[in-house]
Formats: C-alpha cells, sequence, structure tokens
C-alpha cells in the first residue's frame, strides 16, 4: 500500500532564503516560509482531534509555495483558538448504514456524462495542500471489518456515479483481505475524520455519507503474486445509491485515447500518513508531475517489477508522494472547461516520498472499456 506523503513534515528543502515578509491572520509582520519551518503552526496540525477552528486559521496562514511546496505565514495561533475546547470526536457505532439494497437503475450503468462530473465548487490555491470542505467532492473512503469487528479506513477511491466507486484491485482482494479484513462500506462527504460536523469558519459540510458495499469487481488480470502490480484497478458497486450535494460529487473519466505527457501536473487526495508517520485527520491534497515513462521503467525494471502500457508514474520528489492510506484514491487533473478527471489510480512504489523514485499508478483511461462493460454486466 501507499501513504500519502504530504506537506506536514520534516522537511528542510526550502529555508529561510526562500522566505518573505507577509501578515499573519493577527495581523502581525512575520515572514513566509515553508509549513516545515514553523514549529507554532506544524504542532497545532499535530492536535488529535484536530480542531475545525485551528484547520481554518492554518488554511488562513498560507502564503504561496514554493514549486509543490507550500508556505505559510509564520506565527502563534490566537490563545482563544490554542486553548478551545476541542471538538467531540465522532460516536461510535458509525452512522445508520440503512436497510436492503436500492433497485437499479439505467443510468447506473454509465459513469456520469461530461456535463455533470468533475464539478469542483470554489476557487482553490493549489498547492495549499489542506483542502477546502466541498473541494475534491468524489473523494471515497473504503471502510473494512476487522477481526476485531471494528470499522478502519486503509483505502481510497472516487466516485464516478450514483452507484459506483472507482479504486484500486489490491484494496478489494488479496492480502488486505487477510491483513486488515473485509471490504463493507464506503464512505462520502468526509473531511475531517475525527468530528461530528466539518466547519471552516462559518461554513460547514453536510453529514457523511456511509454506504455499504454490495460487491466488489477487481479486474481479472490483478495477482498479489504479480511485482508490477498489472491491472491495479477496481470497480466498488454500493448497496444504495449516493446523494449528490455540494459535497458528494462523481469526477469525470478520461477519453480512452488519453496521453499525458512527462511534466504535467496532476494531483492526488486523501486521508494517509504523512511524513512524519501519522495518519491525517483531515482531508488533504497534493501536487506533482508526470514522470518519464522511459525512466520510470529503467527504475522499476531494477526491482523486477516489469511495468506495460497500462501504468504510468508521477512525483519523483523527496516526501513529495501517495503512500499508505491513500491506495486506490486517484491521480487527477483539471481539463479544459474546470472540470476534474481521475487520470489514474494510486497502486505501489519504492517506499515512500524516496527522493528520485516515482510513484505507479494505473492509468484510468486504458480500462474505460474494461469499466463501462463491468458497470452494464453487473448492473441488474
Amino acid at each position: 500500500m501507499k501513504c500519502l506523503i504530504v506537506i506536514f513534515g520534516l522537511t528542510l528543502l526550502w529555508k529561510d532564503a526562500l522566505s518573505e515578509s507577509c501578515v499573519t491572520p493577527l495581523g502581525e509582520r512575520s515572514n513566509c516560509i515553508s509549513f516545515y519551518d514553523c514549529p507554532q503552526l506544524l504542532s497545532a496540525f499535530e492536535q488529535k482531534p484536530l480542531q475545525n477552528n485551528v484547520i481554518h486559521f492554518l488554511k488562513q496562514s498560507q502564503c504561496g509555495f514554493a514549486g509543490f511546496t507550500p508556505k505559510v505565514c509564520c506565527g502563534p495561533l490566537p490563545q482563544t483558538t490554542a486553548s478551545q475546547t476541542t471538538p467531540k470526536p465522532r460516536p461510535s457505532p458509525l452512522p445508520d448504514l440503512g436497510q436492503g439494497i436500492d433497485p437499479s437503475t439505467e443510468a447506473d450503468s454509465y459513469p456520469e456524462p461530461r456535463s455533470s462530473c468533475g464539478i469542483d465548487n470554489g476557487d482553490r490555491i493549489f498547492g495549499g495542500q489542506i483542502t477546502d470542505l466541498d473541494e475534491f467532492p468524489w473523494m471515497a473512503l473504503l471502510g473494512y471489518r476487522t477481526k476485531a469487528g471494528r470499522l478502519t479506513y486503509q483505502c481510497g477511491g472516487v466516485l464516478i456515479n450514483h452507484r459506483y466507486v472507482l479504486t484500486a484491485a489490491h484494496c478489494v482482494i488479496g492480502a488486505i483481505e487477510t491483513a486488515v479484513g473485509k471490504l463493507e462500506t464506503v464512505r462520502l462527504g468526509e473531511y475531517n475524520l475525527q468530528t461530528d460536523v466539518d466547519c471552516l469558519g462559518n461554513d460547514c459540510a453536510d453529514p457523511l455519507q456511509e454506504i455499504l458495499v454490495e460487491a466488489a469487481y477487481p479486474n481479472p488480470g490483478f495477482s498479489d503474486k504479480k511485482i508490477n502490480r498489472e491491472d491495479d484497478i477496481a470497480l466498488v458497486r454500493l448497496a444504495r445509491r449516493a446523494r449528490y450535494s455540494g459535497f458528494v460529487q462523481p469526477i469525470c473519466l478520461p477519453d480512452s485515447n488519453q496521453r499525458i505527457s512527462a511534466g504535467t501536473s496532476v494531483y492526488v487526495a486523501g486521508w494517509g500518513k504523512t511524513l512524519n508517520g501519522k495518519s491525517s485527520q483531515v482531508k488533504l491534497k497534493l501536487g506533482l508531475p508526470i514522470y518519464d515513462k522511459q525512466d520510470c521503467v529503467a527504475m522499476f525494471r531494477n526491482l523486477n517489477a516489469l511495468l506495460t502500457d497500462k501504468q504510468i508514474c508521477a512525483g519523483g520528489t523527496f516526501a513529495e508522494d501517495a503512500c499508505k492510506g491513500d491506495s486506490g484514491g486517484p491521480l487527477m487533473r483539471q481539463i479544459q472547461g474546470g472540470a476534474w478527471e481521475s487520470v489514474a489510480v494510486v497502486s505501489f512504489g519504492n517506499g515512500c516520498g524516496r527522493d528520485g523514485w516515482p510513484g505507479v499508478y494505473t492509468s484510468v483511461s486504458s480500462y474505460i472499456d474494461w469499466i463501462k462493460n463491468t458497470m452494464r454486466n453487473t448492473n441488474t
């Protein structure tokens, strides 16, 4: 599995030489520096549970980025924010999952059309890393029932219509079933994993949707025994149809003839582990460049992983990668017209965030026919 290496780690790549004057949200003069070099805000981010008002303050502190490395106007949190009573953690058991299975509809047999998918509301400052409440509203969390009887979320995915989620095959079959447990639910509309109501300032999200899994369909070519994780893609069918809202929307799928050149900017998102080994409580994002495929193939050949034409590579910069907890999540890009499409699925890599080693992703465009055929054949 892979894990998301995000801004909140310990790297010192961008030091004071790149700092500039700024004003903090409290009106104080300070320096715009790498978040890694601001201990006040870094320690605030590591609070558990992470307060919604702290998240809001951190977003207000963002002052740009150097490359894909985010910067903040470094300064202390206001005393009222730092000392405020933490929000009540989300109670257990989980929200009501509902009963029964929704009947199939003809629309469930197809991905959403371009006219109604990939809609991300509002203006964004990419590179900021902490997402907004309604940013990437197609993001899904896959929940597994452990032997101890609790639900744990170990993979990601994206909603592609009311009934189907696209993810990685290794998230639904193979070692994960014995190491973690059986796939049972999909969570949509999530932002902060540990709060009942997710808010940023005066803006609060709708209640999350926790939906039982009816069935999972890994690509038949996938096998845990293949070192190269060939055909690492799967569909998950929901027992009930997801309700679209400002916080739950489907992402677009690319054309089957899509080709992306090296250097193209793409994004990953999720709740995976950060550089210091801790899982993020809030949804995060990371910008990455597409990596030269020939160079990537040569590198992984040294690990006896022979990459295929249906895999792409991205990243390759120290501490900027997708990692454990984000397997099955999307590699995304914004296309002409503003809509977002799922370019690839997070698959594997050589560790997490190792300098010079890109991550390997399953190309979605190579499986469009399989995705559509599977949706039609299973929607009965």
